[in-house]
């Protein structure tokens, strides 16, 4: 670890340069809880699939009975991880704000980490239109109506309906008339969130762990994503183990001294996993030529 020790540094700490998460809080969340046991680190989740009425045309004939269909979703958790060593020297001579200075950045790495689970799940998805190459408002707004209805023809509820946008696509949001910016509303708990805006229906959320050129139009239920947090070490004390949360991402921190080398661990780490749940409830566009 790099840390400064010039003499006279400054007190101002410059924001840490991180992205903000938002991705998990717009999806079905798989309770960490159910990751034990028999299950392991993956688990299915059970997608009910439509029904059909039949009509009985002559009244005492026999009915017909059908099967109860449901598909599987697996989901699989990886675990992240950022650990860092920092020194006697570093800890007592060179560390103003340990918060600051060590658990921020390391929070921040792992938040990321998780997100880019869900982010990966959805990047990976063939797009089902595109937008132009050239940006025009029109093309952009026939675009999102063409997402919309999409939705609407597949049955996927008016609800809970969200685009995540990356920030070329934001850029092309922003000239369309029709688009409701969060920061014209006066919400600061909207900028907070990362809500970018409404249209159509959708809220509108930017998210940088998307590619460049894509948006996801989608219902809360198109993707299931799970989050768990590692059980304390047995072999450490209570007041070596903590947890943080960083956009709806929980973690646990461990503190350690290596005796041998004279230096302090810390390591922040989650269990995160993500799938598409039903391609129905989830409609990708991407700029003409990208995916």
């Amino acid at each position: 670890m790099a840390v400064l020790t010039a003499q006279r540094i400054s007190s101002l700490a410059v924001a840490l340069l991180t992205r903000s998460l938002v991705l998990p809080m717009t999806v079905s969340r798989i309770p960490g809880a159910e990751f034990s046991g028999d299950n392991g680190d993956k688990i299915t989740v059970r997608v009910r699939q439509p029904r059909a009425a039949r009509k009985q045309v002559t009244p005492g004939t026999d009915i017909v009975f059908d099967a109860i269909n449901e598909v599987p979703v697996e989901v699989t958790l990886t675990h992240l991880y950022d650990a860092a060593r920092l020194t006697d020297e570093e800890m007592s001579l060179d560390i103003v704000d340990f918060g600051v200075q060590v658990t921020q950045p390391q929070v921040a790495a792992v938040g990321i980490g998780a997100e880019d689970e869900l982010a990966a799940a959805m990047n990976v998805l063939t797009p089902d239109a595109a937008f132009a190459e050239t940006a025009t408002p029109s093309d952009t707004d026939d675009a999102i109506l063409a997402a919309r209805e999409a939705l609407s023809s597949a049955d996927v509820p008016a609800g809970d309906r969200f685009l995540a946008v990356a920030p070329d696509i934001t850029t092309r949001l922003l000239k369309v008339e029709k688009f409701v910016r969060a920061d014209a509303v006066g919400d600061g708990t909207a900028i907070r969130e990362a809500i970018m805006g409404r249209i159509y229906g959708f809220t509108v959320v930017e998210s940088n762990g998307l590619d460049a050129g894509t948006a996801l139009a989608y219902h809360r239920s198109g993707f299931a994503f799970a989050n768990r947090v590692p059980v304390a070490p047995r072999g450490l004390p209570s007041n070596q183990v903590g947890t943080a949360t960083s956009g709806g991402i929980s973690m646990r921190q461990i503190f350690q001294y290596e005796t041998k080398n004279l230096r302090d661990q810390s390591v922040l780490s989650t269990f995160a996993g993500a799938n598409v749940v039903q391609r129905p409830r989830v409609f990708k566009l991407a700029v003409d030529g990208e995916s």
